[in-house]
């Protein structure tokens, strides 16, 4: 044999052995209100969303030695680079009339095949990608309702709730950007989080949004609809930015996030 097929078919046999070395699993997310769904809905008494999209990237998982283990995203050609997605779970129709009709509530995920313990995601886009031109962006960074032009960059988060008399919405995303778009050297309040779920099992477990966190200090009852739009002068977006994990007046990540949660099981 010549050594040139003998190298062919061993770099075919290592590439085959590769591959089934590898999974590819899902990782659902669900939207909660007290414990209850949270979805669109008619503008009655209850509470429903009027908005709910993020960005999440650089997902990373563990071994059983608890070292970091990169999480790949498939790739597909609308939600999901390999290391950015859009999870959206407004539907475009009642109180989510300013949304659209598609939904992602799912990250597609490629492993190792070996045991694996806990996730761990920034919700947030790269600085790289969230300051360059918005007119020649892929998808999931093509979004026109995500990019808020004024800041220079996107919105890393849009939520909101209202009820028939009632509501609130929050829009978070790096502010105090110092430049142009394409052109920003730097933003003195990032506001990007890194959520940590020690214990989450890929391919079992889910991830829970759970907005009453996020609204436990905003008063839903008081017939007035407010509203964040991560500027240093709202009051109304410290108590938000905290259950986030983020220290307004700075953007900086102080760890303690309360809105992501695990929950055992699909």
């Amino acid at each position: 044999m010549s050594q040139r097929l003998f190298l062919t078919i061993s770099c075919v046999l290592l590439c085959s052995g590769c591959s089934r070395q590898y999974q590819e699993l899902e990782i659902p997310f669900v939207a909660e209100f007290g414990r209850l769904p949270a979805a669109c809905g008619p503008l009655e008494a209850r509470t429903v969303l009027s908005d709910l999209r993020f960005y999440v990237s650089f997902a990373t998982t563990f071994d059983d030695q608890g070292r970091p283990v990169p999480v790949t995203l498939v790739p597909d050609g609308a939600w999901q680079q390999t290391d950015l997605a859009l999870l959206d779970f407004e539907t475009g129709a009642d109180s989510c009339a300013n949304g659209t009709v598609a939904v992602n509530t799912t990250l597609r995920v490629r492993v190792p095949e070996r045991q694996l313990r806990g996730l761990q995601f920034t919700l947030g886009v790269p600085f790289d990608r969230n300051h360059a031109d918005p007119l020649t962006a892929v998808a999931p960074l093509d979004d026109a309702a995500m990019h808020w032009h004024w800041r220079s960059g996107y919105k890393f988060l849009r939520a909101g709730v209202r009820s028939a008399d009632d509501g609130f919405w929050i829009h978070v995303g790096s502010t105090a950007c110092k430049g142009t778009v394409q052109n920003i050297t730097g933003c003195d309040r990032p506001n990007r989080v890194t959520v940590s779920l020690p214990d989450f099992v890929p391919g079992f477990d889910t991830v829970v949004i759970d907005l009453s966190e996020l609204l436990a200090e905003t008063n839903l009852a008081d017939g007035v609809r407010s509203d964040c739009s991560s500027g240093p002068a709202e009051d109304s977006c410290a108590a938000p930015f905290d259950a986030l994990g983020i220290e307004f007046g700075s953007g900086n990540d102080i760890g303690q996030q309360q809105v992501f949660k695990r929950r055992a099981g699909h």
